[in-house]
């Protein structure tokens, strides 16, 4: 151990002592010594002798067991005091303290006995608390499309009730999770959910600033009442009974509270409530309410600091004080199960609670947060600066503690009548918004957070007792957002944040199991109509929703489940089977002839065709008196939706979530997050078939006519223009390359944005342009510090553009991005800085004869005036001169567009109407000129012949003839839509001859994009990728070394480099010990790290959830962003970093990400703000991905080093072995034959660029003939 890699495991040997007592190391050579007498079964034979000698003096409970393993009276470490048992005689069992058993350690035999004799119990003996860890997951549905903030159960524990941020609430079977019903009617967010205390009504309240009642036993609308100004933060049935007059009490964030009068009987509710608006300031809210046990108090929490107590004990609700210990907002607030306290969490990081004493005065206990157990160590570093937030309180089932969440994300346990901190609970990683009592066990209490940790504590011990953790598989953990217990305790529910409700509990599963994964009715999403009063209509079927028949049941696409899963559907038990999916065949014909492009007529989703077909023998009365009934007095809003669905598409949940009405009060960005997060792609005539093959019933006699033949030939429109792949510089159009300092003209960038929005060219959103985000002047200083093209299509060219300081000359931090193409009639919004500048020193007045550059030739015309494009941008000179062409037509034109006629051309050349074509030497002149330092010191014209020259040389190659020329399209249809600059070794020759980069970084830019597209078509570790990486490496290293005119000498070293790399490869996989096999293993790529990162930003990029973190934010648009985010990070700037090779290992990559999540989580701190759900989806899938990734990456490092370890360790061997004089002979052999290997590579590099392929291969079989000459004389020797 001491001389191998283990080194510290040597230290664990025993030291040995000398005559004085002075410690010295042992060897293990020395420990063996010391020891011969112990024998190999040592060890087995003491534990067969402890056995017998314990029985005799401790005996076990059952004799005959002997095990190592035991516990309690079989326990080897049992002591006498351990089996002792006391008897206890039948008067003990039958004795009461105040009508209580006594409290001692029974069995369950005892327990039953006691129980007999006197008929009472102690509920801790009858149900333990590790009873509790006993609860398991039944079954986790799919059920929303959003973020579930809400959860309730009904009274007798039998419905759960979800309300969700996609405008629906959700009536579940506690017992089966069967869905029973989708109650439908808000237009945004459902903020919270309330059932009163009769069990007849719920209440659901909304984002949209409308409070929805239904009727629980018919799912009708009750009551849609309209009295806030703003979004619904809480929603309580009074526990109030006077008569058959209730209450039920509304806050919102317009700072009002509503008191909603309503008769038990009828269930009529009043029109106009009860307002009290307590805002003190603009800005104000009420967040939170909880009324008394009994219903006389109401206490409602503010931001203005404030707790305002209600009393409705005097006939109607009045104020009866304003409590204002609190410094900071009050956001959580609790009555107590019993008695006149309360409980409020304030963010001034304490708590406080209160008790009603006498002359109506409120006195309060204060609990701070900042507060430790006795005995525990102090806080130290930032811990000590932190400042604790309350995020969330509650009691226990007896009041006799309350527990405070902290945003340290620990939870504390208080003693509630003394304030004594009793217990910290630690296991949360994020901040808890869920705190739930156990409703009849005192000892239990349920947590929840968004780290998707669910606790139960045990309150008395202080410690945990069960524990979950909400894994999706594939997108990370979901953040728990709300849980709630059944009213017997043995069930509890929770949802998530990705639109999940996850139901637990004792006992089996069974019931649960035959649901399918994804539960939805195909009616969830579809669009509604209102009246003037707010009750809506199905827009499809013009019936109310809870009068349509019974929906069917699909998944999160909209595909109909099988017909086992149409009987959970209620009303759907004992339908005929033929009845329980929608008979599709004749549809299906149908669209499987329109995707032949034979027939346009049909222009109606399959699923809802069918669907109507059925529906029509099933509510032709209902329907109708329906109908007459309400349409008396509907007043239709807009028209139906026309033209929402696209024929030949399945009508999934998500779509018809997109087509679903939105809160009038979300921001844009709430407004995006509506997409759907994944896009469900158009299918064809045989996914069609595939979807719905088990639901055709009806036998189809017309056969649809054959499909056409595939085409395989790409599109033109994806073909890249000549703009791309063009070798020969122009002046127009403007090719971007790296480098580049360009003027940026708005005028030419709003007009391009308007012909792309007219044309309908492609999506593009006008409201996300850079002059929308920043302030931009009429033009704008700016260097292409990046560029990205992207298949579309058409292809466009992504660029980056950072601001120059027009005063300093100097690069600033500020930068915003394009996206454009070359676009006929649109003229060129990026002119060089160089023809802008010459452009500028020239003088133009009025009659002046100019000609200019058009289609490489020459046209003549006489300037008119000069005035402004637009006449907001009067001092702009895009545009600013009104030209006459010699033809008589009249133009606008910049000064960059015209030229001087020159003195030697020709009136008869200015005559020629067809233009005079423009010679090399004048498109020179014209053209770019490099400036110093942009190439080496030689220039541009030698560079590029040297380069050329190299080239050449390369060419030669084998492994180059892929990348010679360009892609051939007919062979790789698919090229063009997969690479959006397609380059290659010719093209890359052809445009150095004709001088088209302006500087050596295009160039570079140019070459490494051989090796990113073979990376991109290919796999990135397919032969052709590596072969790829070898070329671009190659021509990287030969244009950096500007006096190197062999390119053959860097390609040799390159491939012995790789080669070598490949033979070291070949030493792991080789055969060896056991112990050198460990190390043996395949050693990952260092930059696989990079790719890897790559797709995972992409695919992010593609997620819904990340749109409000792609771009940078605007600034116009939150101009208080920077005054509260010191550092400012997104999406596309961390890819762009990634892709400009900026990242040295992947941590850096995952700090940068991480700051984007934090920083929206401080600027969005409603953490039941959409913005903030979409937040925690998207990290937690970042950081499951983004963990693999680092891992692989310290493996790949941790491999590498291993690697070097065991090469060295092996030539150590070697040498070691070389040395006894019995192998003097095979080391003169072995000397010999390295000579002839040093004369052969010294001769090959000598003549490295005459090495053709065939030679280079003889030299390489020569290389191996002598390796394994050389393994086999290594053998014989170790063999001898």
């Amino acid at each position: 151990l001491s001389t191998g890699p283990c080194r510290k495991a040597a230290e664990l040997l025993p030291r040995r002592l000398d005559w004085e007592g002075n410690e010295h190391p042992r060897s293990y050579e020395d420990l063996v010594a010391a020891n011969r007498h112990i024998a190999p079964d040592h060890l087995l034979q003491i534990c067969k002798q402890i056995g017998p000698i314990l029985d005799r003096e401790v005996p076990s409970g059952v004799s005959g067991v002997h095990s190592l393993l035991g516990a309690g009276k079989h326990s080897l470490l049992r002591t006498s005091k351990d089996c002792d048992s006391s008897r206890w005689k039948a008067s003990t069992f039958a004795a009461l303290h105040r009508g209580r058993p006594p409290e001692r350690p029974l069995s369950c035999k005892d327990v039953c006995r006691g129980r007999e004799l006197t008929g009472a119990q102690r509920f801790s003996s009858i149900n333990p608390v590790s009873n509790y860890q006993h609860m398991k997951m039944h079954r986790r549905i799919l059920g929303h499309l959003s973020a579930v903030y809400c959860i309730a159960f009904d009274r007798t524990g039998s419905r759960i009730f979800t309300g969700s941020d996609d405008a629906l609430v959700k009536i579940w079977s506690s017992f089966d999770g069967r869905l029973h019903s989708t109650l439908r009617g808000h237009n945004a967010e459902i903020s919270d959910l309330a059932v009163n205390f009769e069990n007849t009504l719920i209440a659901a309240g909304s984002c949209d600033k409308t409070i929805r009642v239904w009727c629980l036993r018919t799912c009708a609308p009750v009551a849609v009442l309209q009295g806030h100004s703003g979004s619904i933060t809480s929603l309580q049935f009074s526990p109030l009974v006077k008569g058959p007059k209730r209450y039920m009490v509304s806050t919102g964030t317009d700072a009002t509270v509503c008191f909603w009068q309503w008769d038990v009987n009828n269930h009529t509710f009043s029109d106009r409530p009860h307002k009290f608006t307590e805002k003190p300031r603009p800005g104000v809210q009420t967040v939170c309410s909880s009324f008394s046990p009994g219903g006389m108090f109401l206490a409602t929490g503010s931001t203005d600091d404030v707790i305002r107590i209600y009393y409705l004990g005097s006939g109607s609700p009045e104020k009866q004080a304003e409590l204002d210990s609190h410094t900071d907002k009050v956001d959580s607030i609790q009555f107590c199960h019993s008695g006149e306290r309360f409980v409020s969490g304030s963010r001034d990081g304490t708590a406080r609670i209160w008790r009603l004493h006498q002359r109506h005065q409120w006195k309060s206990i204060l609990l701070d947060m900042s507060a430790t157990l006795p005995g525990s160590a102090p806080l130290t570093g930032d811990a000590s600066f932190f400042k604790p937030k309350v995020t969330m309180v509650s009691w226990d089932r007896h009041d006799n503690t309350v527990i405070t969440a902290v945003n340290n994300h620990l939870l504390k346990v208080w003693n509630s009548y003394t304030g004594q901190l009793l217990h910290i609970l630690k296991g949360h990683e994020a901040e808890v918004f869920v705190l739930e009592p156990h409703p009849y066990d005192p000892r239990i209490m349920l947590s929840a957070g968004h780290d998707g940790n669910v606790f139960i504590w045990d309150l008395i011990r202080g410690t945990k007792t069960m524990h979950y953790f909400n894994m999706i598989e594939g997108q990370g953990h979901g953040a728990v957002f709300d849980c709630k217990f059944t009213t017997d305790g043995h069930r509890f529910a929770m949802t998530d944040s990705h639109g999940h409700l996850v139901i637990f509990g004792f006992g089996s599963s069974k019931p649960y199991e035959k649901l399918p994964d994804q539960v939805f009715f195909h009616t969830d999403y579809r669009p509604l109509i209102r009246d003037s009063n707010g009750f809506v209509l199905d827009e499809q079927t013009q019936q109310a929703p809870h009068l349509m028949p019974p929906p069917f049941l699909v998944d999160v696409d909209g595909n109909p489940h099988p017909p086992r899963f149409q009987r959970l559907v209620p009303g759907r038990e004992n339908i005929a089977d033929e009845h329980l999916v929608p008979q599709l065949g004749y549809v299906v014909e149908q669209v499987i002839s329109q995707q032949s492009a034979e027939s346009e007529e049909v222009r109606h989703n399959a699923l809802d065709f069918a669907i109507r077909q059925l529906q029509q023998h099933q509510d032709r009365r209902v329907a109708a008196q329906a109908e007459v009934s309400l349409n008396e007095r509907m007043e239709v809003q807009s028209p139906p939706n026309v033209g929402l669905r696209r024929s030949g598409q399945v009508e999934g949940v998500r779509q018809m979530h997109q087509n679903a009405p939105r809160s009038q009060m979300a921001t844009e960005r709430d407004l995006q997050a509506w997409r759907r997060r994944v896009v469900v792609p158009e299918l064809t005539a045989s996914g069609y078939r595939c979807i719905f093959s088990y639901f055709v019933y009806i036998q189809i006699t017309h056969q649809p006519k054959p499909r056409p033949p595939i085409n395989r030939e790409i599109s033109n429109e994806f073909r890249p223009s000549a703009w791309i792949t063009d070798v020969i510089p122009r002046k127009s159009p403007f090719v971007p390359q790296m480098g580049d300092e360009v003027i940026y003209f708005r005028q030419g960038h709003e007009a391009y944005v308007d012909a792309v929005c007219r044309t309908n060219l492609y999506p593009i959103n006008p409201d996300r342009q850079p002059w929308k985000r920043m302030e931009l002047r009429d033009q704008e200083f700016v260097k292409i510090t990046g560029i990205k093209y992207e298949v579309c299509p058409p292809t466009l060219c992504c660029l980056k553009l950072t601001q120059i300081d027009p005063g300093t000359g100097k690069i600033t931090d500020r930068s915003f991005s394009i996206k454009y193409h070359d676009m006929p009639d649109v003229i060129d919004f990026l002119v060089l800085r160089q023809s802008y500048d010459e452009a500028r020193h020239r003088v133009w007045t009025s009659n002046d004869r100019f000609r200019s550059v058009i289609d490489d030739a020459w046209w003549f015309g006489t300037i008119v005036c000069q005035e402004p494009y637009q006449s907001e941008y009067p001092d702009s000179l895009f545009q600013c001169f009104k030209v006459k062409w010699d033809n008589g037509e009249t133009e606008k034109l910049s000064p960059w567009d015209v030229e001087a006629i020159p003195e030697n051309v020709s009136p008869v050349e200015m005559k020629f109407s067809a233009g005079v074509p423009v010679t090399d030497e004048e498109m020179m002149d014209i053209l770019y000129k490099p400036q110093e330092g942009e190439w080496w010191d030689k220039g541009r014209d030698q560079e590029s012949a040297r380069i050329i020259a190299g080239i050449e040389q390369l060419v030669t190659v084998d492994i180059t003839a892929p990348f010679s020329g360009p892609v051939d399209l007919t062979q790789y249809p698919t090229y063009c839509a997969v690479i959006a600059y397609p380059t290659d070794l010719n093209t890359i020759k052809l445009r150095l001859k004709h001088n088209f980069y302006r500087r050596l970084s295009a160039l570079i830019w140019d070459v490494k994009h051989i090796e990113q597209n073979a990376k991109t078509f290919n796999e990135p570790r397919s032969k052709i990728a590596e072969s790829a990486k070898i070329i671009t490496n190659v021509l990287l290293k030969f244009i950096s070394k500007p006096h190197c005119t062999d390119i053959m000498e860097i390609y040799n070293a390159v491939e012995n480099m790789e080669y070598s790399d490949d033979e070291d490869m070949d030493d792991i996989d080789a055969p060896g010990t056991s112990a050198g096999q460990r190390l043996r293993q395949f050693v990952q790529d260092r930059d696989a790290w990079k790719d890897h990162c790559k797709r995972l930003l992409d695919y992010m990029f593609e997620c819904e959830d990340s749109e409000p973190f792609r771009d940078p934010v605007d600034q116009r648009e939150y101009p208080d962003y920077c005054n509260i985010i010191n550092a400012p990070m997104d999406l596309g700037t961390v890819r762009q970093t990634l892709e400009e090779d900026r990242y040295e290992n992947p941590i850096d990559l995952c700090k940068d990400t991480r700051l984007i999540f934090a920083n929206a989580k401080a600027y969005t701190p409603n953490k039941r703000s959409k913005i903030y759900s979409m937040t925690l989806r998207l990290s937690a899938f970042f950081e499951e991905s983004i963990r693999k990734i680092i891992s692989d990456y310290k493996t790949a490092i941790r491999s590498s080093l291993k690697l070097r370890r065991s090469q060295r360790f092996r030539k150590k061997l070697q040498h070691q072995e070389s040395v006894p004089s019995s192998q003097g002979s095979t080391r003169q052999k072995r000397a010999t034959i390295k000579t002839q290997e040093n004369t052969e590579q010294s001769t090959a590099k000598s003549t490295s660029a005459k090495v053709s392929g065939p030679e280079r291969r003889r030299v390489n079989e020569a290389k191996d003939t002598f390796r394994r000459s050389c393994s086999s004389s290594s053998g014989k020797t170790d063999n001898l």
